[in-house]
């Protein structure tokens, strides 16, 4: 395991830092909180083990912080403290801990703890990645169902227009036309997705395409956010819903593959809540990543939908007709982690939607060629 571990009190975090190399694992050390927030993004640990109090960023502030932060939401981390009691550790696993060790412990008890969230959270993640490999696998059974419904309907009201065209009121003819523009926007976005999809996947089966894609670089990444954003909104008659907190920054991705990310993210917040409820599209640039959160006031979805990605199954609109996203969230998944980064998701039923991405606000280095290195 990689486990970073964060206690002000040297000789304690020596000590313990020592019996874990001993029994063969990486140990990275912080003196506080503070660096310990910059190695764990830094070093991306298998876990974290933190004191709670100490003198700059205690172990709760930086419990918060670590999952505030895309890159480090999902790192098991264990806090340890010498004065344990039921409000303090009801404290820390609201923020965010996964487990609380009073001292003085055993190392057994420590490396158990560790081992065991280590082994859920790899757990977690390979349950994650089978579904969403199935959910790749499925694209091909869901799109019969996905076009049927817009092409009958565009099929339907032109019939209508051709066999009644002469005998309709104005109104009615407007609304069979408008029904029809719907449905085809329906279509061409569907067919946009399926390219982009297939288009995706070659850039990361090709490493030579996937270094090309990641010298990308969008220097006004938060106007495209915004602007982006504000195209959803208007689209979907949303716009005094839109609430926007954009910074300016830089992204390691292609303008036209950002604004598709956005286009995805936000018209889902926007799909799944309900008129005159806020979405919300915040982004920044911290230095080392460019962070985008998109927030919704809809239903929310449970644990199990979360987990088995139920939410790119056909939702129902307020109309009442359902409406199939079944390409959106894997392509934008599928962005992120193509430019380096990663995309999380958050849900609580009653309580809305949040998904974090982050992607690297620069373009990683260019290898020197071979001739050019120093011997």
């Amino acid at each position: 395991m990689k486990i970073l571990l964060v206690d002000d009190a040297d000789v304690f975090r020596q000590s313990v830092a020592n019996l874990l190399r001993s029994r063969g694992h990486e140990v990275i050390e912080a003196e506080n909180g503070l660096i310990g927030l910059k190695l764990a993004r830094t070093h991306l640990p298998d876990v974290v083990v933190s004191d709670i109090v100490m003198s700059q960023v205690d172990g709760y502030a930086m419990t918060s912080l670590l999952r505030q932060h895309p890159t480090t939401a999902d790192i098991p981390l264990v806090l340890i403290t010498g004065e344990a009691d039921l409000k303090g550790m009801r404290k820390g696993m609201t923020l965010g801990a996964d487990d609380y060790i009073a001292k003085p412990f055993k190392m057994d008890e420590l490396v158990a703890a560790l081992e065991l969230r280590v082994h859920r959270r790899r757990a977690l993640r390979d349950e994650v990645e089978q579904k969403l490999a199935c959910l790749g696998s499925g694209i091909g059974m869901t799109l019969p169902g996905e076009l049927s419904q817009p092409l009958k309907t565009i099929l339907d009201t032109s019939r209508s227009l051709a066999a009644a065209g002469q005998t309709l009121k104005a109104e009615e003819v407007i609304a069979l036309a408008q029904a029809t523009h719907a449905a085809a926007l329906r279509v061409e976005r569907l067919t946009r997705n399926l390219f982009l999809h297939a288009q995706i996947e070659l850039f990361g089966s090709n490493p030579a395409h996937l270094n090309a894609l990641r010298q990308a670089l969008a220097a006004d990444a938060g106007d495209v956010v915004a602007a982006q954003a504000r195209r959803c909104a208007e689209a979907g008659a949303r716009t005094p819903d839109l609430q926007l907190k954009i910074s300016p920054g830089s992204a390691a991705i292609a303008e036209a593959h950002l604004a598709k990310l956005v286009e995805e993210l936000v018209g889902n917040a926007l799909q799944y809540s309900s008129s005159g409820t806020p979405v919300t599209v915040q982004s920044y640039d911290d230095g080392h990543d460019f962070l985008l959160t998109v927030m919704d006031k809809g239903p929310g979805m449970s644990p199990e939908l979360v987990a088995g990605l139920s939410f790119s199954a056909p939702a129902v609109r307020q109309t009442g007709e359902p409406y199939v996203t079944g390409l959106g969230l894997p392509i934008a998944r599928r962005l992120a982690e193509l430019h380096g980064g990663k995309l999380l998701l958050h849900s609580e039923p009653g309580k809305g939607t949040t998904v974090r991405v982050s992607l690297p606000a620069r373009p990683p280095a260019v290898p020197a060629p071979a001739d050019e290195l120093v011997r």
